[in-house]
């Protein structure tokens, strides 16, 4: 910042210009650090920008898979043509609320139904492959396997779990 000097001071031209020279040169440093900063920001701003359309992106495929499923409502009994049984509204509804707490860090499942009532969530890619299976009963199952190991864990109670087990994220992750 310029100061303007009184008359009295004008007396130390030699000094005051050794000082404006001096302080000049530190509110240059100053500036370029503040516009290092300012670039910085606007960096910051923009990579939140790109994170939160990623995420939006997220959440009109994980409605996307919701809507899938609650579709499996409108399945008549034998709608496989092999007597397959219709799921309840219970297992749509556990597997719906399951979709919602997914963790943005995982890639989405696809959702399937099979000819005896139960909904599921299934990730594949390559050798490995997981699935989260519900059968409206407050419990879900889950089984995993790549080809260095399987995993599984059969009457997971729903209301216990706040988020996935850690060695069924680990695999999922390897998708």
């Amino acid at each position: 910042m310029l100061k303007i000097k009184s008359q009295p001071e004008k007396s130390y031209l030699l000094k005051d210009n050794y000082e404006f020279l001096r302080k000049t040169k530190i509110i240059t440093s100053i500036s370029m650090q503040m516009q290092k900063v300012q670039t910085n920001e606007y960096y910051h701003k923009c990579a939140a920008f790109e994170n939160e359309e990623i995420r939006l992106n997220k959440l009109r495929k994980k409605a996307k898979i919701v809507n899938e499923i609650r579709n499996y409502l409108s399945l008549p009994d034998d709608w496989d043509g092999y007597q397959g049984i219709a799921p309840q509204s219970k297992t749509i509804a556990e597997t719906i609320s399951f979709v919602k707490i997914l963790p943005d860090s995982i890639s989405l499942p696809k959702p399937m139904v099979s000819g005896t009532g139960i909904v599921g969530l299934f990730w594949e890619k390559d050798n490995i492959y997981a699935e989260v299976c519900f059968e409206g009963d407050g419990t879900f199952w889950y089984y995993g396997t790549d080809s260095d190991l399987e995993i599984g864990e059969e009457s997971v109670s729903i209301q216990e779990v706040n988020e996935l087990p850690k060695n069924l994220i680990n695999l999922i992750n390897k998708i």
